[in-house]
């Protein structure tokens, strides 16, 4: 008997399980403070939308709103979130759900700390990317790496099989700060054995909360190591075409990890990068990727079915569009195209294999089914049936009776009419139970490409696991590559592995690219795409340009680098290497490929900043400098001049003849250039041993020391510069004192306290009427507080006391 391996039949049901018409996107509005997301759903009946951010579902606030709006069976979904902050960055999934089927779609918002505010308190820690697990080169080691924020800082602990990891001997953690507030960490396994398998988790946690992650680590049945958290290739949304001017674009979403080998494919023919035909691929984040293929000036002959096919070792898919040209529809006619994906269907009995095509034509189509390059005729074991559904609509049918394994194989339908021609294919897999037993091609390494002798030698090697020994083919962008005086193929066998490796002698800058070693047998198939990348010295092949803002005073110095990989870039002015400052910010930006912009840009320009600037490039292979760029001659403009404001007036004041006088003001902006002029009675004073001028550019102070009656009258300061001033009086009164009464009151000790009494030590000194000197003497005088007067100056203190002896 023979076991046969075929698709089953879909129940076909009513309707449209959901399909994403249009991805998520993001929308900023109200300066940022909101964001919306937004995407269009194609389905029937209505399906259910949920959202959620970093795996946990987003429920209706105040903060989130969710609307559904529907024209027919397409529906737009939007999400609208308010008060934007840091803690909302992170993985978004939009996930629709009707009862013939779910899809979701993902985007991720990343932002600086910078560019929305940050919770005063801090916020707990999330989760933004899915972990990703890499494999040292000589398979010895493990490394997982996944990105958190959070503030505080958060701790991480790791996990394996729900028991907490001590860091020591094999196993090291890390945490580098890659922005404000954003972590990337770094969890490594060394020499991993078989005990290491299975679940490991990393545990986030600060003042806030917690979060975790889970990453699995498997191996096969052999104890080697399987590539951890691949990911076969899948394309999770419908191809979409469009068209701006004379170009017309065909675009798919592709998941894979690792990156996935691309093909594309017009009908049978391969499709390359040309003048017309621009192959594109633009990574989105770690594991999805947006695939394009451009087509200049189409015209109906480019008409037809397209198909996107990605490998990686994981798995492979394709993507099929098809391209109908409607204006040429016409009474006359159209060419044929595929409407729907052809299907392979087996009876229940597994007697009956019927392919079955659909297609439009007018007129009715030439129908021939190939195999093998042969054409397939009706025989007592093959029917073939072209059956009228619709106007212009046809199905192909190819039924195969009592198939076996020699029945399988690719098959192709081809139709066509005076108008144009399509084609569409199916592969049919049927095993013997003999064949089934057999191991079909694994990798039992992850291939890989090793440097020799000071990269003369390059060598790329695969490991393959597999019962029959396969066929092996090299390519290079999609060229068959065949051994030469440079290139050698070699594949050498032990039991059931097999060696495979292609060594390359002497290489140079153009034998960079993706190769693909393709291995085959009739169990199955595998392909290893290995990316060889040959650096050569940096380049710089202009002088570099100066551009400069003088009212802004700023200066942007840029300069082109071709390189293959990002260059070690410094900038030197003269002979001194320039650090990164608030003032100097350094740039590299990847222009195309294998081409780099390299910026400096300086803020807060001076004639300090005056002098010759160069740019240093370097990596492995050696280092270019650039020519010399000179930031010279600018004239500055000079900004006007700051208007004196006096902020704290004079007042009025009363002093004792011999006390001191002391006269401030204080400015609302401080300047050192301004001029300050002081006057009694309108004559400008002078400075001298009793007069004494002070002026700090915030404060000006008149000192006038043992004041006589002679000094009192009308006091005048005016502050001014070229064009402005302001001024400021006040009025002095000297209170003679008679010569009787007169003391000279040295002040020893002042201490002044919140009570009703206080005692103050004074040294007095008396001067008797008659010319005779009396020594000082201490007296302790009682002080009530209604009959001492106390004047603080700001840096002295005057007391007049009137006391009786004790």
């Amino acid at each position: 008997l023979l076991r046969k391996r075929v698709e089953k039949r879909e129940r076909q049901i009513d309707g449209l399980a959901p399909t994403f018409i249009k991805k998520p996107s993001i929308q900023q509005e109200n300066d940022g403070k909101r964001l919306i997301f937004e995407c269009q759903i194609q389905a029937d009946p209505k399906p259910q939308i949920r959202w959620s951010h970093n795996s946990k579902v987003i429920d209706n606030t105040p903060r989130h709103k969710f609307k559904v709006q529907n024209d027919g069976k397409l529906y737009c979904a939007t999400l609208e979130v308010d008060n934007v902050s840091f803690e909302d960055s992170g993985k978004y999934k939009v996930t629709a759900k009707n009862e013939l089927g779910e899809s979701s779609a993902t985007i991720s918002l990343n932002f600086d700390s910078e560019e929305v505010p940050v919770p005063a308190d801090g916020f707990k820690p999330a989760f933004t990317e899915r972990p990703v697990t890499r494999q040292s080169d000589d398979g010895k080691n493990i490394i997982f790496e996944c990105r958190c924020i959070g503030d505080p800082k958060p701790t991480y602990t790791w996990y394996h099989e729900k028991n907490e990891i001590t860091m020591s001997g094999r196993f090291a953690s890390e945490v580098e700060e890659d922005q404000n507030h954003c972590y990337l960490i770094r969890f490594t396994i060394k020499d991993v054995k078989q005990l290491d398998r299975g679940v490991y988790s990393v545990l986030a946690k600060n003042k806030h909360g917690d979060s975790s992650a889970i990453i699995n680590l498997n191996f096969d049945s052999s104890s080697k190591l399987v590539n951890p958290e691949g990911k076969p290739p899948r394309f999770p949304q419908k191809p979409t075409i469009s068209q701006k001017g004379e170009v017309l674009s065909m675009e798919c979403i592709l998941e894979a990890l690792p990156v996935a080998d691309i093909t594309w494919y017009h009908g049978q023919d391969t499709i390359t990068d040309g003048d017309r035909f621009k192959i594109l691929r633009k990574a989105i984040s770690n594991d999805t990727y947006l695939l394009t293929l451009q087509i200049s000036q189409p015209t109906a002959n480019d008409g037809g079915i397209y198909r996107c096919h990605a490998f990686n070792p994981f798995g492979e898919s394709n993507a099929h569009i098809t391209l109908n040209f409607k204006a040429n529809e016409n009474d006359r006619g159209f060419a044929p195209s595929f409407v729907e994906k052809p299907k392979i269907i087996p009876n229940s009995k597994g007697t009956l294999i019927t392919m079955k095509c659909r297609c439009r034509s007018k007129p009715k189509p030439t129908v021939k089914w190939m195999r093998k390059k042969q054409e397939v005729k009706t025989s007592n074991k093959v029917s073939l049936e072209v059956k009228t559904m619709d106007d212009d609509t046809y199905e192909l049918t190819l039924n195969i009776k009592d198939p076996s394994a020699e029945d399988g194989g690719s098959y192709s339908c081809v139709i066509s009419n005076e108008f144009g021609e399509s084609s569409a294919t199916l592969n049919l897999n049927i095993e013997s139970e003999q064949e089934s037993t057999k191991n079909a091609p694994i990798f039992v390494e992850k291939p890989h490409i090793v440097s020799q002798d000071n990269g003369k030698l390059v060598r790329m090697e695969c490991k393959v696991k597999t019962d029959i020994k396969p066929d092996i083919t090299w390519t290079r962008e999609g060229k068959l590559l065949q051994e030469s005086s440079k290139l050698k193929i070699t594949m050498t066998t032990e039991k059931d592995v097999y060696h495979i490796s292609l060594v390359l002698k002497d290489p140079q800058t153009e034998d960079s690219g993706t190769y693909k070693c393709n291995i085959k047998n009739i169990l199955g198939e595998l392909n290893a795409n290995l990316i060889l990348n040959i650096e050569i010295v940096p380049v710089i092949k202009e002088k570099p340009k100066l551009v400069t803002n003088i009212k802004k005073r700023t200066a942007s110095i840029e300069c082109a680098v071709a390189s293959r990989f990002k260059p070690e870039c410094v900038w030197m002015k003269e002979t001194t290497v320039i650090k990164e400052t608030h003032r100097h910010l350094i740039k590299i930006e990847e222009t195309r490929e294998g081409e780099f912009s390299v910026k400096l840009n300086i803020t807060e320009l001076s004639e300090a900043d005056f002098g010759a600037y160069k740019l240093v490039a370097k990596n492995d292979k050696g280092q270019a400098t650039s020519q010399v760029i000179e930031i010279k001659d600018i004239v500055f403009e000079k900004p006007p001049p700051t208007k004196p404001i006096i902020e704290t007036k004079l007042k009025d004041v009363e002093i004792d003849e011999g006390g001191n006088l002391v006269l401030a003001v204080g400015l609302v902006h401080p300047d050192r250039h301004f001029k300050v002029y002081w006057m009694k009675n309108k004559t400008l004073l002078k400075t001298s041993e009793t007069v004494i001028q002070e002026f700090s550019g915030r404060m000006a102070k008149l000192t006038v020391k043992n004041c006589k009656a002679e000094d009192a009258g009308f006091y005048k300061v005016s502050i001014s510069n070229e064009q402005q001033s302001d001024e400021s009086e006040a009025k002095v009164t000297i209170k003679t004192i008679k010569k009787d009464e007169k003391k000279k009151v040295t002040k020893k000790e002042e201490k002044v306290e919140e009570k009703k009494e206080e005692k103050v030590e004074i040294k007095v000194e008396e001067k008797k009427v008659e010319e005779k000197k009396v020594e000082a003497k201490k007296v302790e005088i009682k002080v009530e507080e209604k009959k001492a007067e106390v004047k603080v100056e700001e840096k002295k203190a005057e007391v007049k006391v009137e006391a009786k002896k004790v």
